[in-house]
């Protein structure tokens, strides 16, 4: 069936691209697509000569789809999945490999960076889209100039720089749901060599989960409260020299309980985002966000020496989780933790136009997380059946060197390294009253302790051969070697022998051609990948009797990913654009054994990893009075999946697919635009995330329903 709908899918994508193609032979030479640049190697260049698989979604683009935050452009990304519920328990997820970030003493493979500083993890990943230029999504391991947080790959953002003009912009959203977005950003420019900008959104939306619970505390989940500031100041000290900037801030509140027991377990409430819950299960991110200053200084051969200094920091809980999914007040959880980084990067750059270009640099990050988690049942008055609480320190120095060399006309060789050492610290707590987590037996009170400090060093090589076949099309083959530093299991853990895991290392290998064919008309580029990961940190919720399961972190031997990409990008009139992505990546155990009591996971797929998803969109254009009409769809699809490595049919997760379109009118100066817009147009509902609490109970969430509003959006400037 799948097979059918999707050989379906690519003939009638063939037919349409060939009817395009004679369309546009037909058109004016001049119709082209604007050039992407990006900063995936450290400097800015066209995303065309980047010898990565990789996709860039423009401000113009994250409009077209919506997108609020960050975690939205998976719609039109491929390979790139975030599931699961709220953001201490959503999995990022690139090319079949992913995790989750909660464990204060884990580090996510998937590294999340603004303006060249990574963010942290957890709930820090899913950032704002406020004021940003562009979001580039990196595929595959980038520790070379990224680091060892970058194993499956990299989502670097770049924010929107202050300008020479009085300018900014107010937009106000309005959907069911009560759902109401208010944006606003302003640009001063306070001197010829000072320039500055502001931008603030709030966005409240009631929840759309009913529970039908008449004692709660709370009748709907699934609501949101969330305010972001962004502050920017470029300071051109000389005409060499310039000083950038920048801080944010992100707050968030909201009734989670996004997870419902299934009608298996509770018939009672057997309809998606329909519930009967006792407790709140208050998710508060209280503050996500940091000050960076980047200095950049041309130095008199055109060498560019540029230093990034950082401190960042993230604060969230998840307060009185219904941690047994029904009405009644069995058992409840909390969870928190509290962060704060430094980061200091040096890098020199050669002039980009060499024959013989490169990039040589040094890094340093220092962090600090406080994290502690509870759980809780009632036979009367509550009971505390286990808490934990951890300190962990990290420490990062590293050492990176990128260069280019052309060989010959048509040839360029691109290679990297970067040496990294790093150490953790943990003081770490768990205690038990009944035997849940540490003891074998019922009331049983073990409290159990432990400190420890570890140290990795590692030397992540890359290497690529590219061949610029013509000047519009670029073959490349590139091996690159990764790491990912071994760490504590600061959740709760069965056994205190289990809390330390070990280092991961990754090999990949990537093929990829990019093209840009019919006079720029249409972008088309492709990869095939294979990436080998020797002891695969598994961060998932493993069984640790045949009722209870838990959020742990093992190695597994041996995981292998493989698969293709494809995108395109197609001008086909100067009236219609359209664009599509697909990623295929088979992801799956070659050796995992003990994956639980008695369980062998070898050959078992991982967790969180979507075998196939694909994307098609459209665009069209109509001038009318005095502007133009605009109307565009976007249409997405994800394979089904498993959300541990077990693969039982519990923890088998919906394919899910989604619908949305905007339709409105924008002005000719582009003063103006208004339009209306729907999300899940069709109303599917699949249970898209399926998992156990636990005390052992089978959950779905599922996905958001039919949304739909109208925005309105006033560009102004002097």
């Amino acid at each position: 069936m799948r097979k059918t709908h999707l050989a379906v899918q690519i003939s009638a994508a063939i037919a349409l691209s060939a009817t395009m193609s004679s369309m546009v032979q037909a058109n004016d030479d001049v119709l082209a697509l604007e050039e992407v640049i990006v900063t995936a190697q450290k400097r800015e260049q066209s995303a065309q000569d980047v010898p990565i698989a990789m996709s860039a979604v423009s401000s113009d683009d994250m409009e077209r789809m919506g997108a609020t935050e960050i975690k939205d452009i998976q719609f039109s990304t491929p390979s790139l999945a975030i599931v699961g519920g709220n953001p201490i328990l959503q999995s990022y997820g690139i090319r079949g490999v992913a995790d989750r970030g909660r464990n204060p003493g884990y580090d996510q493979r998937v590294g999340v960076y603004i303006d060249g500083v990574w963010v942290g993890k957890s709930a820090a990943s899913n950032q704002s889209a406020l004021d940003v230029a562009a979001v580039e999504v990196l595929n595959g391991p980038q520790g070379t100039l990224f680091g060892k947080n970058t194993v499956a790959g990299a989502i670097n953002i770049t924010t929107k720089k202050p300008g020479d003009e009085l300018a900014g912009s107010i937009s106000a959203d309005a959907g069911n749901y009560n759902f109401t977005h208010f944006k606003g950003s302003v640009n001063v420019p306070f001197s010829d060599t000072v320039k500055g900008k502001i931008s603030v959104s709030k966005m409240d939306r009631d929840g759309y989960i009913d529970n039908i619970n008449p004692n709660a505390e709370v009748d709907k989940y699934a609501d949101k409260d969330e305010s972001a500031v962004r502050a920017q100041l470029v300071w051109d000290l000389s005409d060499s020299t310039e000083v950038y900037f920048t801080a944010d801030h992100f707050e968030s509140e909201f009734n989670d309980n996004g997870y419902e027991a299934t009608a298996a377990f509770d018939p009672i409430t057997p309809d998606a985002n329909r519930v009967s819950l006792d407790a709140p299960s208050k998710f508060k991110v209280d503050g996500v966000g940091g000050v960076s200053m980047r200095i950049t200084h041309k130095l008199a051969n055109d060498f560019e020496l540029t230093s990034i200094t950082a401190q960042r920091y993230e604060k969230w809980s998840y307060e009185q989780n219904d941690a047994d999914l029904t009405a009644n007040d069995v058992a409840q959880s909390d969870t928190a933790a509290d962060s704060d980084h430094f980061s200091q990067e040096i890098r020199l750059a050669s002039p980009a136009d060499e024959e013989f270009n490169y990039i040589v640099g040094l890094y340093y990050l220092t962090q600090d997380i406080d994290g502690d988690g509870s759980a809780y049942i009632n036979y009367g008055p509550y009971h505390l059946i286990a808490g934990n609480t951890a300190k962990v320190k990290n420490e990062s120095i590293a050492a990176f060197a990128h260069a280019n060399y052309r060989l010959t006309d048509t040839l360029q060789l691109t290679a990297g390294v970067r040496y990294t050492q790093e150490t953790k610290d943990i003081d770490y707590m768990m205690e038990d009253s009944s035997g849940l987590f540490i003891a074998p037996g019922p009331t049983v009170y073990t409290q159990e302790t432990f400190s420890g400090d570890r140290s990795s060093n590692d030397v992540s090589p890359k290497i690529s051969l590219n061949w610029f076949a013509s000047e519009d099309i670029m073959v490349y083959v590139g091996y690159s070697k990764a790491f990912k530093s071994g760490g504590y299991n600061a959740d709760f853990i069965a056994d205190l022998d289990g809390l330390e895991f070990d280092d991961e290392e990754v090999d990949a290998y990537e093929l990829g051609i990019k093209t840009t064919l019919l006079d720029g008309r249409l972008r088309l580029n492709g990869a095939v990948f294979s990436t080998n990961h020797s002891d695969f940190q598994v961060n998932a919720q493993l069984p640790i009797s045949p009722t209870k399961t838990i959020i742990t972190v093992t190695n597994a031997g041996e995981l292998t990913s493989q698969g293709f990409e494809l995108d395109f990008q197609f001008l086909a009139t100067e009236w219609l654009r359209l664009w599509g992505s697909y990623g295929y990546a088979d992801a799956s155990f070659d050796s995992y054994k003990a994956c639980g009591p008695g369980l062998d996971c070898t050959g078992n797929k991982a967790p969180d990893a979507p075998k196939v998803n694909y994307n098609f969109g459209a665009e069209a254009t109509m001038p009318m009075a005095d502007g133009e009409i605009f109307a565009n769809t976007q249409y997405f699809w994800r394979d089904e999946m498993y959300s541990n490595p077990v693969n039982n049919v519990e923890s088998l997760s919906e394919s899910y697919d989604e619908l949305s379109g905007r339709i409105g009118w924008r002005s000719s100066s582009d003063a103006w635009n208004i339009s209306l817009w729907g999300k899940n147009l069709t109303d599917k509902e699949a249970a898209i995330y399926n998992v156990r609490s636990f005390l052992g109970t089978p959950a779905s969430q599922f996905n958001t329903p039919r949304t739909f509003g109208v925005s309105v959006k006033w560009n102004f400037n002097s």
